[in-house]
C-alpha cells in the first residue's frame, strides 16, 4: 500500500495493489473514512508498485514501479487514476530496495532512499524527474532495527 492525494481534495488516499492480478485500486479517504474508490491502471507481469510521488511536478501522484527480475524502475505518470505516460528510472543495485521516496536535496523532485539489508547501509539517489543526477551514502541502520519500506 502507498499513499497519495489522487483526487486533489487535500486528504491522502490509499493505493492498493493486487500482486496476483497486477491491478491497482485507489480508495479515496476523508480522514479515517473511505468515501469512494476508483480502479487504477493494471501493471505488467513482474512489476510492483514501490512508491507514489509527483515525479514530473504536475501536482498529481505518480507510480514508481519495480521489476525484481531486471532491478529496473519505471515511473508511470498519472492524472488522477489515469496513466498519461511513462519513463524508465534508474536500475537498482543488487541486494538493495527502494525504501522510500522524498525530496532530500530540495530540487522539487522525489529522490530514492535505498536500503541494503545485507550491509544495513542506506543511500540516497538524487533524481530530476526520472534521471539520476547524483548520490550520497546514508547512515548504517543499527542491528535490531530496519527501514520501513513504503
Amino acid at each position: 500500500m502507498a499513499l497519495g492525494d489522487f483526487n486533489s481534495d487535500g486528504y491522502p488516499d490509499y493505493l492498493l495493489f493486487n500482486a496476483n492480478t497486477g491491478g491497482t485500486l485507489v480508495w479515496y479517504m476523508r480522514n479515517n473514512v473511505r468515501i469512494g474508490s476508483a480502479s487504477g491502471p493494471t501493471l505488467p507481469a513482474g512489476r510492483s508498485v514501490t512508491g507514489v510521488a509527483d515525479f514530473n511536478g504536475d501536482t498529481h501522484p505518480d507510480y514508481l514501479l519495480f521489476n525484481a527480475a531486471t532491478r529496473g524502475t519505471v515511473i508511470w505518470y498519472l492524472s488522477g487514476v489515469t496513466r498519461t505516460g511513462s519513463r524508465n528510472g534508474p536500475t537498482i543495485l543488487a541486494n538493495s530496495e527502494v525504501a522510500g521516496l522524498a525530496d532530500f536535496d530540495g530540487n522539487g523532485s522525489p529522490d530514492y532512499l535505498l536500503y541494503n539489508s545485507n550491509t544495513r547501509q542506506t543511500a540516497i539517489w538524487y533524481l530530476n524527474n526520472n534521471l539520476r543526477i547524483g548520490n550520497a551514502a546514508g547512515p548504517t541502520i543499527p542491528v535490531g532495527s530496519s527501514v520501513v519500506a513504503p
